[in-house]
């Protein structure tokens, strides 16, 4: 616990989540989303920019757990950057069917899964060789995402 309290990252998360909620008891549900939303779009073109060149380096030369690490990171960040700008995009045009009927929301889960199993990978990962723990962890992974889309479908289904 005495690591805890001079963490600067817990106590980075700790004041924002108290700030979000006082943030939100302060000012309206439409502001606070916006405000949010912005937020995030800040900060995920800022992260773009500091970290395009390793990225584009782990890209590159990608055969170590630190380089699926840099690559999984970067590809979150700027998936969640780009979903932001369709959001606003979408929102401009008043959900137009044209935008919402797309590929793209699709597309976005798909690149976030990839993105993620980079993560995933990233502690085991040595010299291009992918051990067998994290292929079982991205068996697993696969297993439920089969599951839940399995029981969704069913449940469409269904009605």
């Amino acid at each position: 616990m005495k690591r805890l309290k001079s963490s600067v990252v817990a106590q980075s998360a700790v004041a924002a989540i108290i700030l979000f909620w006082i943030l939100n008891e302060l000012v309206s549900y439409d502001k606070m989303l916006e405000i949010s939303s912005s937020l995030v779009l800040g900060i995920t073109f800022a992260v773009m920019v500091r970290w395009s060149r390793d990225a584009a380096s782990a890209l590159r030369t990608g055969r170590d757990g630190y380089q699926f690490l840099i690559t999984g990171v970067y590809a979150i960040i700027t998936i969640l950057f780009f979903q932001r700008v369709w959001v606003i995009v979408v929102r401009v045009y008043e959900r137009a069917d044209f935008l919402v009927y797309t590929p793209i929301g699709a597309f976005i889960a798909w690149m976030l899964a990839w993105s993620c199993s980079m993560v995933l990978i990233a502690p085991d990962a040595e010299d291009g060789s992918i051990p067998n723990k994290s292929r079982m962890m991205i068996a697993i992974a696969l297993f439920v995402a089969g599951l839940v889309s399995g029981i969704s479908i069913a449940a469409a289904l269904w009605q």
